[in-house]
């Protein structure tokens, strides 16, 4: 059954090559934990419908950062809002229309990024509208180029879910760049970019095809409906009882308790925190997804690894690359995402024991899921909780990450479009 699931991945990164022959990058936001009937198909939600989840309590507020003017706030607290509110209800918004030229390349980016997500979302069988959300904005920069203002602002949100109401759900970390020019005794949006998964996707597509934005999203949707599909199957097959997991025995149990605690001490649902000192950050070198998971796992009793080649060491003692079979620099494995399957799969001896290339949807918390997109394995998170229904099937993850830190957000609104789940058994004394 191990063997099936891996064919079964394979198959869904054949159906993603449409999507990576639009996008020449290394992030790409698609949901996974469709079900057989997806939440816009149960709900029955038109996209021009103007029903709010009852209760709902919706905040966007300036937190504390560069002082800034309250003319130049008014776009960008619209901005917000709009995508909020959006957001929250699952349905459009014409977010264009608040910029100085709504057909803009980069207006229609802004547009069909959100829309992108929305349709996503609405394509899982959970309902992952919102029935609260707080947004909190930190000015960090304000210029002035010429007439037209920069503002760059970092963005956290904490969200409740309605399939998971009592739920906190936040992130943060989102960096914002704003340029507005004078309209009138106001100001007017002339461009935005978000350094978040999604919008970056979108924003890469648009651009490496001259294609128009619509077209490129109906592209992606089309494509990651497959993916949804397979994965939809997978965790089908868990439920009803029929994936046969992989066994595996170590010497030494994982303290996943322990784990869990290192992965809520270094998240902050307001601001990026990091261990800095004793580990090295990777946040601006491809991201710090996997140096946070493999911090995560040594608190839970996973034993540095310098034994072995290239492909079975995973330790961290500086910054430096270190392949030698000391106790010295890092290897691969400890801060990159494909690496550190390599070791999981691949090392027998000292170190970790751990199952991969089960069913997707086996995992516990402690346990790390990977995303990925065609073949390319791109993004860590280590689970937090698993969510089941009433009847004990299993419902969703709730994940921790770092680069844009997520703290117990449903993998089902994460966005990737690949997942594998490396289950962590323990570690062998030899």
């Amino acid at each position: 059954m191990r063997r099936k699931y891996k064919r079964r991945k394979q198959k869904r990164t054949i159906t993603g090559l449409v999507i990576i022959t639009l996008v020449a990058m290394g992030v790409l936001c698609v949901g996974v934990f469709a079900g057989p009937l997806s939440i816009a198909d149960s709900l029955n939600i038109e996209s021009d419908s103007n029903d709010v989840l009852e209760g709902a309590s919706r905040v966007v507020k300036i937190r504390d950062g560069a002082a800034i003017n309250d003319t130049m706030l008014v776009p960008i607290k619209a901005y917000f809002e709009t995508y909020f509110d959006a957001m929250a209800d699952l349905k459009t918004a014409d977010i264009a229309s608040l910029f100085s030229d709504p057909a803009s390349e980069n207006a229609g980016i802004n547009q069909s990024a959100m829309d992108y997500l929305i349709n996503l979302r609405l394509d899982q069988s959970n309902d992952l509208r919102m029935t609260n959300y707080e947004c909190g904005l930190t000015i960090s920069k304000i210029s002035n180029n010429g007439g037209e203002v920069e503002v760059v602002l970092t963005e956290d949100h904490t969200v409740n879910f309605a399939f998971i109401p009592d739920v906190d759900s936040s992130s943060s970390g989102i960096e914002h760049t704003f340029y507005l020019k004078k309209a009138g005794n106001g100001y007017v949006i002339t461009e935005h970019y978000k350094d978040e998964d999604s919008f970056a996707m979108i924003q890469e597509a648009v651009e490496s095809t001259n294609d128009d934005p619509d077209e490129v999203v109906d592209a992606l949707l089309s494509s990651a409906k497959d993916v949804v599909a397979e994965l939809a199957a997978e965790k089908e097959d868990y439920n009803a009882g029929d994936a046969v997991s992989e066994e595996a025995d170590a010497d030494n149990e994982y303290d996943a308790e322990a784990a869990l605690k290192y992965a809520m001490t270094w998240v902050d649902p307001e601001k990026v925190i990091r261990n800095v000192n004793k580990y090295g950050v990777y946040d601006t070198y491809g991201g710090n997804c996997n140096n946070y998971i493999s911090q995560c796992l040594f608190a839970g009793g996973i034993p540095m690894d310098d034994d072995g080649d290239v492909d079975t060491q995973w330790k961290w003692y500086g910054e430096d690359v270190d392949l030698d079979e000391t106790k010295s620099g890092r290897s691969p494995a400890w801060t990159g995402v494909e690496e550190f399957y390599t070791y999981a799969d691949e090392n027998t001896g000292y170190g970790l024991a751990a199952i991969v290339d089960d069913n997707v949807f086996s995992g516990s918390a402690g346990d790390i899921l990977q995303y990925g997109e065609d073949g390319e394995w791109l993004h860590s998170v280590i689970i937090t909780d698993v969510i089941e229904d009433k009847n004990g099937n299993m419902v969703d993850y709730l994940i921790n990450s770092n680069t844009t830190d997520r703290i117990n957000y449903p993998a089902s609104a994460y966005g990737y479009s690949d997942l594998r789940v490396i289950k962590i058994m323990g570690w062998n004394e030899s």
